[in-house]
């Protein structure tokens, strides 16, 4: 599923380009095009797909984050038993489709599948590159959900697999640690301690490139602190955060509340 937003030139040379490049094509792809971008509407009413897709069209949202409400949409049409995630930005590597449609195969109970990511943070300035990031590999081969869900690891939706399950729902109350609080709901949903349930693959799948235009990029310690606020306080909600896997909130919203009151120097490139 591609959740997207005014991004058309994006879209086409990344996660469209992609998918063509698939060794498997046997599968679905849903498009929302999030706010009615007629740039958009063409590129995928212009491009011959041989694969089968939905497109959806959806009003840009005024207030709560456009990202979770197109992605819920797009869960809502989707046919298949299991649901993946790609931004207009971000690509798949050919192998991808039939790397993890293997995987559903051996592991028929798998409920979530999480492949790794070659992931670089640019700074964008005008639209272009002034600081090439260095290049990692994330989540790391020897990850663990404890390290995920205390942020020692990184979890992003891209290449995230799941199972339809009704109940999971993108909380559109969140922007920057959206990815993180609907991982806390998919880990809901399972047995932690049966490692088939949460599958955590040692294989790069994914090119994830993050720049300081997006929505991690343009916002500020402040927005982080306020959001992980709020997960702390609504932790209940969520069955894996006990004590034991929240007691790490309470010092990270402290250092970004004491970041925010930092001033950030301009980057010089």
């Amino acid at each position: 599923m591609t959740a997207t937003h005014n991004r058309a030139s994006l879209l086409r040379h990344n996660a469209l380009a992609s998918l063509l490049q698939q060794s498997r094509l046997d599968f679905e792809w849903v498009i929302i095009n999030d706010g009615k971008d007629e740039a958009t509407r063409h590129l995928i009413q212009s491009t011959p797909l041989p694969f089968s897709h939905q497109y959806l069209e959806i009003d840009h949202p005024v207030e709560d984050f456009g990202l979770c409400i197109a992605r819920n949409l797009g869960i809502e049409i989707a046919s298949s038993k299991y649901v993946c995630y790609l931004d207009d930005d971000n690509s798949f590597r050919p192998t991808f489709v039939a790397t993890v449609l293997n995987w559903i195969e051996q592991y028929p109970h798998s409920r979530f599948i999480l492949p790794q990511q070659w992931r670089r943070r640019d700074v964008i300035k005008n639209g272009q590159i002034i600081k090439q990031g260095k290049p990692f590999i994330s989540p790391s081969a020897d990850a663990t959900l404890n390290a995920l869900v205390s942020q020692k690891s990184l979890f992003d939706s891209n290449g995230f697999v799941h199972r339809q399950i009704n109940s999971l729902c993108w909380n559109p109350h969140y922007r920057v640690f959206c990815d993180y609080e609907f991982f806390l709901q998919c880990l809901g949903q399972c047995n932690p301690t049966q490692g088939e349930d949460f599958l955590i693959k040692p294989e790069v799948l994914i090119n994830y490139i993050q720049t300081t235009d997006g929505i991690i990029g343009q916002s500020g310690y402040g927005d982080w602190a306020n959001e992980l606020q709020q997960l702390y306080e609504n932790r209940s909600a969520y069955s894996i955060l006990g004590e034991k896997w929240a007691n790490w909130m309470p010092q990270a919203i402290e250092k970004y509340q004491q970041k925010s009151q930092v001033p950030v120097p301009a980057f010089k490139g």
